[in-house]
């Protein structure tokens, strides 16, 4: 039997999105930020002995018109997958260079999960486009979909503008529009054991500033805005360990080093599997000298008591940063979007403890909830700056097909039709708003110019700079695009004398990196002397091979130690990671009594020695405060791009109340 061609396209994510990077990933000498995992993911799941695939990623660059027409033609089958902001580049690939081609297509992710009922029963003219252009739709997971998909393109191998075929379970579709009562039938939502590693092959993947990872799907929590929860589950699906470690090894493989964005919807949705994922993280990690850094996005309740040592394993993992949903800083709005975690721990305690483990935040909040007001946007702009977060995203209220908030807003005849808008930061607004729209587009535009100015990005950067430690599993070395970057970017922003992101301020911040380096440097030499004074003073205690301690030496040994476990995670990888916990557990126990073996306390001091080296280290120009400088300049530069091209916009003229009919709206990006 012929092998069939399988051609695999990625849509184009717009420039002004906070997530694009697109105004300044030319620096690093790459093409976008993140490779479309969706779809190697299911290339993986195709079978290898039938079909040859390509990728064609439009974030990458754009093909010639007749090229990309010659390969969607000679292609048996055309596979789509994206979220609803792609949703115009799709439009364009239709009614573009698929335009006279009888090749199937087939769409899946978000946007064919969430949007299915407006694409299967149209109502604007995006929304023809996609009726008449896809002959499938695949809602959620594909790979249960698999044998049912490849069936119905050998039934019909050539594409159709009638109503594309919809793969979806029959409770999701007999489930009444906004229900919920679904989301734990693991039926539906089956487990991520068995699954294929990505194709990493059918990329070039010095094209992406980082790859992707995803460990777990599903939330266990209830928001009433969110979409995800509706095709991914309401209860965490985690892969094992064993998974987890082989996924690293294939990226590893490739020859990447650098970020891995884990994608996980909630990264401690289940803790208990998490905290197991997390030691397979750390031992990929120590046995391959740290090639990878790591950020994702969680829930705030990671900062309560019961979860905080997930922190410390993530620090130990080589996190950097976490995006949080924070949403907004009224409670009684937090309530109402059945936000509940965010109530029952406060935001400000989960982002201070994650700063001080090393992590840096992300953050993102929404604005136009019926208990917003024009004051919400002062809240949301204080919260930012007293909390030291650089990269803030704040989107309009987005009500998302399928959800309770889009149900609530409907029956009330508040949704607004007529448009499909692809973006959450753009002048559109899709439903009204009960502050109403005049005050939501000042309140959104205040927010916006108060938190993107020049001066209001550096001094969140230099907040970032004091706050956030620099911890010693960041891996090895800035690679030479990073340095590049920075070189090329002040030579474009100061050398060619352009208004921009550069000024007089962008040299403070600068030289406040340096010599924030340079303190470090002071106080961790400071820190060697006091610790070889206190290791003398230890052995004159010495007897018959044991040292004897005081409370104050107790207290000081203690401190040692967690620097010298430190130091033993990231670099005696001779001893498995239980081997260094135990040996800590149990010298911590003998310290305590004031009384330890001479030989555990001297591996102790060698090893409290090697951190504070590799700290200094970290502190030689160019120090790693100087570095995160010179980075949240170039993507803050970026930020700034985008807010300015969102302001620039024409204000747009208020909807009447009177205007009722729904319409679909997009993701929350």
């Amino acid at each position: 039997m012929a092998r069939k061609k399988g051609l695999l396209i990625a849509p184009e994510f717009p420039a002004d999105s906070f997530w694009s990077y697109k105004h300044v990933i030319h620096y690093v000498k790459r093409k976008t930020a993140f490779p479309p995992l969706g779809l190697i993911t299911f290339a993986a799941q195709l079978p290898e002995d039938e079909w040859d695939l390509e990728v064609v990623d439009l974030n990458v660059g754009k093909l010639p018109f007749e090229m990309l027409q010659t390969k969607i033609q000679n292609a048996d089958a055309v596979f789509a997958s994206g979220m609803n902001i792609q949703r115009e580049s799709l439009v364009e690939l239709l009614k573009g260079p698929a335009q006279g081609t009888d090749t199937p297509w087939v769409l899946g992710g978000p946007m064919a999960s969430t949007y299915r009922d407006t694409i299967l029963h149209p109502q604007t003219e995006s929304d023809h486009i996609l009726h008449a252009g896809l002959d499938i739709l695949v809602w959620g997971e594909s790979q249960p979909w698999i044998p049912d998909l490849l069936k119905a393109l050998e039934d019909h191998p050539t594409h159709s503008p009638e109503t594309p075929k919809l793969f979806i379970p029959e409770r999701v579709l007999e489930e009444a529009e906004g229900s919920r009562d679904y989301l734990r039938d693991e039926t539906i939502f089956k487990t991520l054991d068995n699954q294929p590693l990505p194709r990493w092959d059918l990329l070039d993947i010095n094209n992406y500033r980082a790859l992707m990872l995803q460990t777990t799907a599903g939330c266990r929590f209830r928001c009433t805005f969110c979409d995800i929860v509706q095709f991914n589950g309401g209860f965490a699906r985690a892969k094992n360990q064993s998974a987890v470690e082989k996924e690293l090894q294939a990226i590893y493989d490739t020859g990447f080093r650098g970020g891995i964005f884990t994608v996980d919807d909630n990264f401690v949705s289940e803790p208990g599997a998490m905290e197991e994922i997390l030691h397979g993280m750390i031992e990929f990690q120590r046995n391959n000298n740290y090639p990878f850094t790591f950020f994702t996005q969680a829930s705030i309740d990671l900062g309560k008591d019961s979860l905080i040592h997930l922190m410390g394993l993530m620090r130990q993992a080589g996190f950097t940063s976490v995006f949080l949903g924070i949403e907004s800083p009224d409670p009684a709005t937090l309530k109402a979007m059945n936000k509940t975690q965010n109530v029952k721990t406060d935001p400000q305690v989960t982002i201070d403890r994650l700063q001080k483990h090393g992590i840096e935040v992300f953050a993102g909040f929404i604005y136009g909830s019926d208990g917003d007001t024009r004051q919400t946007a002062d809240l949301i702009v204080d919260f930012v700056k007293d909390n030291g977060i650089f990269s803030s995203m704040t989107g309009k209220l987005t009500p998302m097909p399928h959800t309770p908030l889009y149900v609530e807003l409907k029956e009330a005849g508040r949704l607004i039709d007529g448009h499909d808008p692809t973006n959450n930061i753009d002048e559109s607004l899709q439903f009204h708003p009960v502050m109403g729209h005049d005050h939501l587009q000042e309140g959104f535009r205040h927010i916006l110019s108060e938190l993107f100015s020049r001066q209001a990005l550096y001094k969140r950067a230099q907040s970032v700079l004091d706050r956030v430690d620099m911890h010693i599993f960041r891996g090895k070395s800035v690679g030479i695009n990073e340095k590049l970057g920075v070189v090329r970017f002040f030579i474009n922003q100061a050398l060619k004398g352009r208004k921009g992101f550069l000024d007089r301020e962008y040299f403070k911040l600068i030289k406040y990196a340096f010599h924030l380096d340079k303190k470090v440097r002071h106080a961790l030499h400071l820190e060697t002397e006091e610790l070889n004074k206190f290791w003398n003073r230890v052995l004159s205690t010495t007897k018959n091979q044991v040292i004897e301690l005081d409370e104050q030496g107790i207290q000081q040994f203690t401190q040692m130690t967690n620097s010298a476990h430190q130091a033993m995670i990231r670099y005696s990888t001779d001893k498995p990671l239980g081997e260094v916990q135990d040996f800590v557990k149990k010298t911590n126990a003998a310290a305590k009594t004031g009384s330890i073996a001479l030989d555990h306390a001297r591996e102790i001091y060698d090893n409290s020695q090697h951190y504070l080296d590799a700290k200094k280290e970290m502190a030689q120009f160019p120090g790693q405060h100087l570095i995160k400088a010179f980075e949240l300049c170039i993507v803050g530069a970026h930020y700034q791009t985008v807010v300015q091209n969102i302001l620039s916009l024409k204000k747009p003229v208020a909807i009447p109340l009177s205007q009722k009919k729904p319409t679909p709206v997009t993701e929350l990006v």
